[in-house]
């Protein structure tokens, strides 16, 4: 698919061309001086307090090609150009109600209510300046975060189960026999479109008129199907959307490069009073110019270098589990795939984004499989999911020894420190200094029963399931809810709810 641009690649300028090599022109990376907070790094990294690039090179191994190189070294990029295929949607509207329910069981629909008009540049590129494809995550003073399989569950109510899709590349003859088949254009004009667009590609705006033809002819197939490939033509569901992110963050990742494509709500959010949590968790934000250019405060690089993990909702969707719950699929460790383009997914890097206290990863696997070999460790994902890990006792909690770890294979900073400033270290992995912000609690009985047998063992029980449930992990008035209620009652020395189970009592000891 081409916009009625013909071509979206025609508007950005040669990315070689006017830009120049900033990796090459940054002064080399050295490795062998310590800093004054302890890192190694140049003399001129040791007046800064931090260097701006990992002390440890064995896990970001493409660091001086990388643009927060550049950016450490004084280099600045020329501003991203920013493609949104929500534009989709915009150009052709609602489908009208006669093919509305043909739309629905392609399981697309959401599509329509989860727009991106106008993309904040700022946030943005603060965040492709913290990507790393070696690690498929953006790397921030809190460690490392990424974009999953749940999150486009969620945000978007695409599924994210079946087959990885396939697809090969059309030539111009069986492009114009798709198009007099299932659009039942004339030969003529499959053939004059195809010309135009040189290739076998077709223009949106073409699709556009094809599918308000068939409307008005009352052709309802063919109509849905014309309103399909606008919708999705230039955009990929599912997995596909995660694979397509990846792919474009690792590209705009580059020093040369100045284009960043993709579905934006990926990656950037303005509340929205009016939403619904019956609706995609993309429908809850504003995306017009005139939220965009609402956004106050400062500047997106310096607040990310000031991020804590207080500042990070670990978990986002507790209140919209009752609406699209968490799939196991989510977890999935391995590579994917959209055709022939290949990305890893690396949920052990991130576990606290699944609730789990962050230890320090395993190395990465990098050997590329084969598109079968792929497929089938897909379809039997089950086998290659995130093993269960701790929990945490508070949203965000790390191992004891993870960040000192993470603040050395990682650029944790942005911005060099000034003369005078104070070394930025490693923060302290203390839950002791983490405090819960309000929310609603589920009531529970606190005071544990006296004598009751094996009581540490009941009250770990207890506490878990209270966690969970206070977490909003589960959805309230489910049976799941209603069980885990019961067994929390019985862990704290109450009857269950028939009445016929009741924790042990201890024996009394006379002394």
């Amino acid at each position: 698919m081409t916009a009625d641009a013909r071509n979206l690649a025609e508007d950005v300028a040669d990315m070689t061309d006017d830009v120049p090599n900033l990796a090459e022109e940054a002064p080399e990376m050295r490795a062998d001086v310590e800093g004054a907070d302890g890192a190694e790094g140049s003399d001129a990294d040791e007046a800064e307090g931090f260097p701006g690039g990992p002390r440890d090179p064995s896990v970001l191994t493409s660091f001086a090609d990388h643009v927060a190189h550049a950016v450490w070294s004084g280099q600045e990029r020329p501003n991203l150009k920013l493609v949104s295929h929500g534009r989709n949607v915009t150009l052709i509207g609602r489908p009208v109600p006669e093919i509305e329910g043909l739309v629905a069981a392609t399981g697309l629909s959401p599509l329509i209510d989860c727009l991106v008009v106008t993309g904040d540049l700022g946030l943005i590129s603060a965040f492709v300046e913290r990507w790393h494809g070696e690690t498929s995550t953006f790397h921030l003073p809190v460690g490392e975060l990424t974009i999953t399989l749940d999150d486009v569950s969620s945000l978007h109510h695409l599924p994210i189960t079946g087959s990885l899709h396939s697809f090969h590349a059309l030539s111009t003859e069986e492009a114009r026999f798709l198009l007099t088949e299932l659009l039942e254009v004339s030969a003529e004009e499959a053939r004059a479109e195809t010309a135009l667009t040189r290739g076998a590609y077709v223009r949106l705006g073409w699709v556009r008129d094809i599918y308000e033809m068939r409307c008005q002819a009352r052709r309802w197939i063919v109509a849905a199907r014309a309103y399909l490939l606008h919708l999705s033509g230039s955009y990929a569901w599912g997995v596909v959307a995660l694979v397509h992110m990846y792919d474009q963050l690792d590209e705009a990742s580059r020093t040369t490069t100045r284009q960043l494509a993709g579905y934006l709500t990926l990656l950037q959010c303005v509340t929205d009073d009016t939403y619904q949590e019956t609706s995609p968790r993309a429908s809850r934000w504003l995306t017009s110019k005139a939220h965009m250019k609402g956004i106050t405060g400062a500047p997106y690089r310096a607040r990310c270098d000031a991020l804590t993990v207080t500042d990070v909702s670990w978990l986002p969707y507790t209140e919209h589990r009752g609406v699209r719950a968490f799939e196991l699929i989510s977890s999935f460790q391995g590579q994917l795939r959209w055709g022939p383009m290949v990305v890893t997914a690396r949920p052990e890097r991130v576990v606290r984004q699944f609730g789990y206290i962050q230890s320090i990863p395993p190395p990465s696997v990098s050997a590329r499989l084969s598109h079968d070999d792929i497929d089938d460790r897909w379809m039997h994902f089950a086998e290659h999911v995130l093993p269960a890990s701790e929990l945490c006792l508070v949203p965000g909690q790390v191992s004891a020894d993870y960040m000192e770890w993470f603040f050395c294979i990682s650029h944790t900073f942005m911005i060099p420190t000034q003369a005078g400033d104070q070394p930025r270290d490693a923060p302290a992995a203390d839950p002791e200094e983490y405090i819960q912000p309000p929310s609603p609690q589920v009531p529970v009985a606190f005071d544990p029963p006296p004598h009751v047998d094996d009581y540490d063992g009941y009250e770990a029980i207890a506490q878990r399931l209270e966690r969970v449930l206070n977490l909003r992990m589960v959805t309230a008035a489910t049976k799941l809810y209603e069980i885990m209620q019961d067994c929390l009652t019985i862990a704290r020395g109450g009857a269950s709810a028939d009445g016929s189970v009741r924790a042990r009592q201890r024996r009394r000891t006379e002394h």
